[in-house]
């Protein structure tokens, strides 16, 4: 029984081109460079909290992809582009990260939907009047109208994205 062997080099290069796109790329989820200043601003705020202002802090990103269902569904994303670089197929990875991103930033997304704690004052809700910080003059606060926090214009809450990074 004879054996032959050839070298299909489109292959070894499409081989090559993918564990290159996987060992040089990676998946940042969260706000992207390109989210507006002021979404970067409120999420600074949220997740430190301000006590001066009587904000507690609601950390988001972290605990949003520490969910079980969210790093599951990453890890699939990211497991599928180890899959496709092992088959030579540098779109497949691609498209395997934009998923494993898609994932995560959907996860955001969801865990603010589920309501992040701690709830809203009362006072936040419904309005109501305060005294100024500096001033210490009664000041009318207007209300939200509803109780969810990290919600309010929806600026941030679709700020959030993911960038495949080379």
């Amino acid at each position: 029984m004879n054996f032959h062997f050839t070298e299909d080099s489109r292959l070894l290069d499409s081989l090559e081109k993918a564990r290159g796109l996987l060992k040089s790329s990676s998946v940042e989820i969260g706000l992207p460079d390109s989210a507006p200043e002021r979404s970067r601003w409120l999420l600074a705020l949220h997740e430190r909290g301000a006590p001066g202002a009587h904000i507690p802090p609601r950390p988001v990103v972290g605990p949003a992809l520490a969910r079980p269902e969210t790093w599951e569904s990453i890890a699939d994303g990211l497991a599928k582009a180890c899959e496709a670089a092992a088959k030579g197929d540098p779109a497949a990875v691609r498209a395997s990260f934009e998923a494993a991103g898609q994932a995560g930033a959907d996860g955001i997304r969801a865990y603010i939907d589920a309501g992040v704690p701690p709830a809203n004052a009362p006072l936040t809700v419904s309005g109501g009047w305060i005294r100024n910080f500096s001033s210490g003059k009664p000041t009318h606060v207007e209300g939200k109208g509803f109780d969810k926090p990290l919600y309010d214009t929806g600026e941030l809450y679709s700020s959030f994205d993911y960038e495949i990074r080379t």
